[in-house]
């Protein structure tokens, strides 16, 4: 439960800075991507969508993203994302409780436009 609130948090503060703020505006205005956030047993996720400029966001497992952060389980998650911590994410990774499926070139995007709004 706090995994999936943290998302959607994570989308309303997207969403925001997407109408205000001017750097991520710039940044997300030409991109078109889809980013999933989930854990293994696709129990709870949601998918980030960008196109040229405007956001949304689908709750849930989606098909069809551009890349997609797979965790381990929803408290492993919750605890490495609310850390904000880079290398917390990459000891993860290297536990194997972080995979990534698809293109990471759209995760590296996703994650520095997200470091532009917090």
């Amino acid at each position: 439960m706090k995994f999936s609130l943290l998302l959607f948090i994570l989308f309303q503060k997207i969403k925001r800075a997407a109408r205000t703020n001017k750097a991520f505006q710039s940044y997300i205005k030409t991109m078109e991507a889809k980013i999933l956030i989930k854990t293994a047993d696709g129990k709870r996720g949601r998918m980030f969508i960008f196109d040229r400029g405007k956001v949304s966001s689908l709750r849930g497992d989606q098909p069809g993203f551009s890349a997609a952060l797979i965790w381990s389980d929803a408290a492993i998650a919750f605890k490495v994302m609310a850390s904000g911590s880079d290398e917390a994410s990459f000891h993860a990774a290297a536990q194997g409780k972080l995979k990534v499926e698809g293109q990471p070139f759209f995760i590296q995007w996703f994650t520095d436009g997200v470091k532009l709004i917090m």
